[in-house]
């Protein structure tokens, strides 16, 4: 007989434990999920990153005779309801047995009386913990690993959550660019050296540079100006604080390679970014979710060998979009790249639905859509009464 169910905030120590310790017993036999590092994970869930300057968030453990069979963050973002002028609540770091649709459809209710009580009329998810952090469930791409900042999980967990109501609300997608096959002479590589080679033509006014390291503090405003005005009218956006900003600049100033992340200026003015870092999951999948005392030697040594890299954006102001700067930026990336031994890249994520970038990846790179990972969505009210 299958133990009763017990779902209840990760309160004391010994629940908060289980909490980040749960998906490490899940994926131990896992070979393609990469293992965040613990300091990372506890220090988020203790709340003391940026996100809580304007969020806040339950943990939920689900435990059948006292052993942790799932668990779930019920997260209000009063940036984004600020934003777009709804109530909205969300929800991430969802995990559970793959046979246990009572817990999954547990954790999904205990989750929404957590923000129907505080006033919140639908459930988003999984976010980790916003749209400006891991996002999405995996639906489709199960035969590779996460790329950097990117997540993972069963393929059973999308049945575990549509069980519990979900419903799609929208696709992310990645595309893996392989550099050989846009080399490759009469192909994406030719179809984007003659569309460079118009823009350059036609806008001598324009350059590309690599990102000043030794004037980093400035920089990361300034790189990051340009992708906040060029996405401020996606689905999701949600603005970056300064110190959400800060915070993702001290992250990044670790794992970047400056060759790899590029501005394009138009008459001495900011045009154009792009961002592009090593794939540092394989030095995390070495650190086995820890740095010390041997995790970081490891993971150094992992990252000697690392050659794909992961683009987490491409844009251009509006007012510069007909200069062809995301083409240009994109050719950069792999000229710059391919020296050092970077071959393969993944272009992520790109709303299903973002017409414009979907065309100029597919135009340009000749790439493979490779994974697909889901928002899902349902309305809480009313759920405040209910079992």
């Amino acid at each position: 007989m299958t133990a009763a169910l017990d779902i209840r905030p990760a309160e004391t120590s010994a629940a908060f434990k289980q909490f980040v310790e749960l998906p490490y017993r899940l994926y131990a036999q896992d070979p393609l999920w990469v293992p965040p590092l613990r300091s990372a994970q506890k220090k988020l869930f203790t709340r003391q990153t940026a996100f809580f300057e304007h969020g806040e968030m339950e943990l939920l453990l689900a435990c059948r005779d006292g052993r942790p069979v799932g668990r779930i963050a019920a997260i209000q973002n009063h940036a984004h309801n600020l934003h777009h002028k709804d109530r909205v609540g969300f929800f991430g770091f969802f995990e559970c047995l793959i046979d246990d649709a009572e817990a999954a459809v547990g954790l999904v209710r205990s989750a929404e009386r957590w923000l129907a009580g505080r006033g919140l009329t639908s459930l988003r998810g999984p976010v980790n913990p916003s749209m400006n952090a891991e996002c999405g469930l995996l639906i489709e791409g199960f035969d590779h690993p996460p790329a950097a900042l990117m997540p993972y999980n069963p393929a059973a967990y999308a049945g575990l959550l549509e069980s519990a109501g979900l419903a799609k609300c929208k696709d992310l997608l990645a595309y893996q660019v392989i550099a050989e096959k846009v080399q490759g002479g009469a192909g994406a590589r030719e179809r984007l050296d003659r569309m460079v080679a118009i823009a350059r033509r036609r806008h001598p006014e324009v350059s590309v540079r690599t990102i000043n390291m030794r004037d980093f503090a400035a920089e990361i405003p300034r790189f990051m100006a340009i992708f906040e005005q060029a996405r401020r009218n996606n689905w999701g956006y949600v603005p970056i604080s300064e110190a959400e900003l800060m915070e993702t600049a001290r992250d990044l100033k670790q794992v970047i390679d400056p060759d790899l992340v590029l501005m394009a200026v138009a008459d001495g003015e900011p045009a154009g970014a792009s961002l592009a870092i090593p794939n540092i999951n394989h030095g995390l999948a070495a650190a086995r979710g820890s740095l010390f005392p041997l995790g970081f030697l490891r993971f150094l040594r992992a990252m000697k060998k690392v050659h794909d890299i992961r683009v987490l954006g491409i844009a251009a102001l509006p007012r510069y979009r007909h200069l062809g700067i995301a083409g240009l930026l994109m050719l950069e990336t792999i000229t710059r790249g391919l020296p050092k031994g970077y071959d393969i890249a993944e272009a992520s994520w790109v709303l299903e639905d973002n017409v414009m970038s979907n065309r100029t990846i597919q135009s340009a790179l000749d790439p493979r859509h490779y994974k697909t990972y889901r928002i899902y969505e349902k309305a809480i009210a009313g759920i405040v009464n209910s079992g």
